[in-house]
């Protein structure tokens, strides 16, 4: 039997149960006990999760200054995970978006409060998908290990002083800044479950940031410790 994960427009995550053979199958009358059985077609229908993803503190390196910032947001991931230990397939990974947690939100790390104050709100959006792959590692129970890498754009409300007239005219509108990662963020996540159930994901290497229109390191990401679950 095949189930396919369905989220409908509640969040609400539903199971529906469709016959492993063709429906055109399911009509044809049964083979005499003399013929072989025939092997059901394996299906190309995949799984699609909308899932929740949280940051405790994206750690931010902009203007010779450290920030923590706390995120929320979602993010859609695709794929059928491996059976076999050693196997390894794509996976889709779209639509990441987070925006930082209010300061006064209770989950919200008091660390990170005067950081979050000071930068306004900071929104991180995935800008392209260039690749994610889920390998098992282990058959009896489960492990996987996901390796995703993220094109993102994080707009800052309010960038550190000098840091905007680094990359505006004093005379340009001041509007959030918008930057981009140089190179994909690689994320690397350790699962029991696929899709995540409270996987935890950690940026492998820190992450030059430039402007939408320059190739000049203006910043760095220097960590995403964050947790993708299903809502």
């Amino acid at each position: 039997m095949l189930r396919r994960a369905v989220v409908g427009v509640t969040g609400v995550l539903a199971l529906t149960v469709a016959p492993a053979t063709p429906a055109a199958l399911a009509t044809t009358p049964e083979s005499s006990p003399a013929e072989s059985p025939r092997a059901a077609e394996p299906s190309s229908q995949q799984g699609v999760e909308k899932l929740a993803f949280s940051s405790s503190g994206m750690e931010l390196e902009l203007g010779n200054q450290n920030f923590a910032i706390p995120l929320t947001g979602t993010v859609i991931m695709e794929g059928t995970p491996p059976v076999v230990p050693g196997s390894t397939t794509a996976i889709d990974v779209r639509n990441l978006t987070a925006h930082s947690i209010s300061p006064d939100h209770s989950s919200a790390p008091r660390q990170a409060t005067a950081a979050q104050q000071g930068l306004g709100e900071v929104h991180v959006e995935q800008s392209s998908t260039p690749k994610a792959s889920l390998t098992m590692s282990q058959k009896f129970p489960p492990k996987f290990e996901q390796t995703v890498f993220l094109d993102l754009n994080i707009t800052i409300e309010n960038p550190p002083e000098g840091l905007r007239e680094r990359v505006a005219p004093r005379s340009a509108p001041q509007e959030p800044l918008v930057l981009t990662t140089k190179n994909p963020a690689e994320m690397l996540g350790k699962l029991d479950n696929f899709p995540p159930q409270g996987a935890q994901y950690q940026l492998q290497n820190p992450i030059e940031l430039a402007t939408e229109n320059s190739q000049e390191t203006v910043g760095h990401v220097l960590g995403i410790p964050a947790e993708i679950d299903v809502l």
